[in-house]
């Protein structure tokens, strides 16, 4: 506390090197208060003493009274009263007793206890003793000094007053004894007081410093400073809470450098990630007077990667993306970038205050890196570095003693031509990726440099949306039934693919399919498809609908090493049982490499699930190749059916092919179905089931559901509504 002496606080701080621990002090400061209740106790016991003193006075008063009155005989004689007198000054010798009388009416004598007088002067009668003679009855009077009582003294036979008898007590001064007690007492206090009050107060200081020290700390990390100090040199609790506080700060701050580091930082190859790339970009699109910075980013994607992972695994991939990584941080320095590229968060321009505008090499996922380089130098000195970087990475790698070599391909746009914000340059750098990929790769390709052919341009376009529809799971999948021509039950289903794209809407296989052939996209697709297929047929066999389900496989899938355990993983995630999948092929895949179709599918064959060749007759499948492979059904492609009804040939191709399907014992499918005719003709032939607008047209899983519960009620006449041009429509 300020200003208390040094002697107070010397004491204080004995007493706190005696008592470390809070629990002591706390003992010793509540051992004050007692000492100051005690105190206030004895004040109040001395003043009850004090008033049972003065009734105790009056109650002696009253037994010397009694004393003096027994002593007053009647017919008192002088020699009486000469002993009487005697009597009376011994009683008064005491010094309890002030005055002791006895006066005799009869001989009008007052015999006291004053040495200076005798009976035989003359006193006033006291006034007690007059009213005590006039009403025979005992008389009290109390003033500050003195009791006084006069007794009246009665002859024993008749009960005749003879005299009275007065007796006269000091008092003791209640007050002026109590005043000096408690003045005494109140003198005790306050000196206890001033010692005691400092000493508290510095106990108080001492309790309350320390925690608002450490409060002061909670506020300072509470604003993102975790270096604030922590008062752990202490020994009792506050020290033990301040310790483990430190540790749990300490743990925190761990917790949150190893976030930022997971949020900003690639695990892989230590590089800024993809989050720490945008916040990058974002941060220098302006100068200091909001003026946009002039830079460009290069998409770089690594050629021939995946065989490196497919043929050695992902650690020796990983490793080849960490040499990658280091080649790019080398030649970016070498060139006069002071890339900011370790793994401080900071200085990788992904917190704190934005630093100053410069490159940044990250990695955004997979095979794909990027870079942003300001360009305030002439675009020539871009080209230059994007075929460094084409050329240094396509150099050969040792790899855990293993040669290997890729190439990349580079896409360059630049901020603020090419685009307005980070979302809109990134795209067109994959686009311009995807570009120099299709010429070839190993290359780089300006984004300004492929708008002038605005084919390739939409077809390089929708091939990098392609690769993000996919991250974003922006396929669906419908299904279109299979009728049974005898029956005209549901007997399973053909899911087909939707793209539900964020600006042009659901978009048929037509549109991209072709595109996600030729970028090998397709077994990415593929494998999502049967996923999505697989999960469908498993919630309506729960709903006690077993439905087999068809799904189309292109040749890129057959090709990818680990198709056959893919396919097999995705039935036991889902629980779909592998014999209500038919997997279909076309016919020109299936005819191009009999023998690696045949040893592809010979495992799935064996877990249960069925092939059917797709579009069968456009293929011009021999005899001898159909026997090699193991396919059960035939699916007859829709341009012969669409042909039924008008043309010849048309119709003895279906002919041919369902005689030929009845001697093999393969079923068949009839595509494309689309008038009572057309599903005439095919019933009159033998063919077991067919598809097409006649029934329904491709639908999703809920409107499918409620369309066969429909269907299944009808007979073959009402299996539908007839529209002006002979089919049916769809539910």
């Amino acid at each position: 506390m300020p200003g208390t002496p040094k002697a107070v606080a010397k004491l204080v701080e004995i007493l706190s090197t005696w008592l470390p621990s809070l629990r002591s002090r706390f003992v010793l400061l509540v051992a004050g208060l007692f000492l100051v209740l005690s105190v206030v106790m004895i004040m109040v016991a001395s003043y009850l003493d004090l008033r049972d003193e003065e009734h105790r006075v009056v109650a002696d008063a009253k037994a010397i009274g009694a004393t003096v009155s027994r002593l007053a005989v009647p017919h008192l004689t002088n020699h009486h009263y000469l002993i009487l007198e005697q009597e009376l000054e011994s009683i008064a010798s005491s010094g309890i007793v002030e005055l002791a009388q006895v006066h005799d009416p009869g001989r009008a004598v007052t015999i006291d206890s004053d040495p200076a007088t005798s009976y035989f002067d003359e006193m006033e009668m006291h006034p007690l003793v007059a009213r005590a003679l006039a009403t025979g009855a005992d008389q009290l009077r109390q003033t500050q000094e003195r009791v006084e009582i006069a007794l009246p003294v009665r002859d024993m036979a008749s009960e005749t007053v003879l005299g009275v008898a007065l007796v006269a007590v000091k008092r003791v001064p209640v007050n002026g004894t109590l005043f000096a007690i408690w003045g005494r007492n109140i003198v005790i206090t306050l000196v206890l007081l001033v010692f005691c009050v400092p000493v508290t107060f510095h106990f108080a200081e001492s309790f309350v410093r320390p925690i608002k020290a450490l409060t002061q700390t909670a506020h300072t990390v509470s604003d993102g400073n975790f270096d604030a100090p922590f008062p752990v040199d202490r020994r009792d609790e506050i020290g033990v809470l301040a310790r483990a506080y430190r540790d749990m700060v300490a743990t925190i701050r761990a917790n949150m450098a190893r976030i930022h580091e997971l949020a900003f930082v690639d695990p892989v190859t230590r590089l800024p990630n993809r989050e720490c790339f945008r916040q990058h970009f974002n941060a220098n699109m302006l100068d200091g007077v909001g003026k946009p910075n002039r830079m460009s980013v290069l998409f770089i994607d690594l050629d021939r990667f995946k065989r490196v992972n497919d043929s050695y695994g992902h650690d020796h991939g990983d490793a080849l993306l960490k040499e990658v990584a280091a080649r790019l941080q080398r030649l970016l320095e070498a060139s006069g970038c002071a890339c900011r590229n370790d793994s401080g968060l900071q200085k990788a321009g992904c917190e704190g205050d934005q630093a100053e505008f410069a490159p940044l090499v990250a990695r955004l996922g997979g095979d794909e890196f990027a870079v942003i380089l300001p360009t305030d130098k002439p675009r020539s000195s871009v080209y230059t570095l994007a075929d460094d970087l084409v050329q240094c990475v396509e150099q050969p790698l040792e790899i855990n003693g293993l040669t290997m070599a890729v190439g990349a391909s580079i896409g360059v746009s630049t901020y603020p031509d090419d685009g307005s914000d980070y979302t809109e340059i990134l795209k067109n750098a994959d686009i311009a990726m995807y570009a120099a990929k299709r010429t070839g790769g190993n290359r780089a390709c300006f984004y300004s440099e492929i708008e002038r052919d605005s084919g390739s341009h939409e077809r390089i376009r929708l091939e990098a949306e392609l690769k993000r529809a996919l991250l974003r799971d922006e396929f669906a999948v419908v299904f279109q039934p299979k009728i049974d021509c005898t029956s005209m039950k549901v007997v399973g289903a053909e899911v087909l693919v939707r793209w539900d794209h964020p600006e042009r809407g659901m978009l048929s296989p037509g549109a991209f399919i072709d595109v996600a052939e030729e970028s090998d996209l397709i077994t990415r697709l593929g494998d999502r498809v049967l996923e999505l297929a697989c999960e469908q047929g498993r919630v309506w066999l729960d709903r006690g609908q077993r439905l087999p389900l068809a799904v189309n496989v292109s040749i890129r899938q057959l090709e990818k090493p680990g198709f056959n355990r893919r396919v097999l993983e995705t039935l036991e995630m889902s629980g779909f049982p592998a014999e209500l999948l038919q997997l279909e092929v076309t016919e020109t895949v299936a005819m191009a490499d009999p023998e690696r179709v045949s040893e592809a599918s010979r495992p799935l064959l064996e877990a249960g699930i069925t092939f059917a060749i797709d579009d069968f007759g456009t293929g011009y499948s021999s005899l001898a190749h159909l026997q090699r492979l193991p396919f059960n059904t035939f699916k007859i492609d829709r341009s012969f059916v669409s042909g039924l009804g008008t043309d010849k040939h048309s119709r003895s191709i279906v002919q041919t092919i369902l005689a030929m399907a009845r001697s093999l014992n393969y079923e068949v499918v009839a595509e494309g179905v689309e008038t009572l005719e057309q599903q005439a003709f095919l019933m009159e032939n033998g063919c077991t089931t067919a598809q097409g607008f006649l029934f329904a047209r491709p639908m999703p899983a809920d409107h499918f559901e409620a369309w066969a519960k429909a269907f299944s009620g009808r007979s073959r006449q009402a299996s539908g509504i007839t529209t002006r041009d002979g089919t049916i429509s769809a539910a």
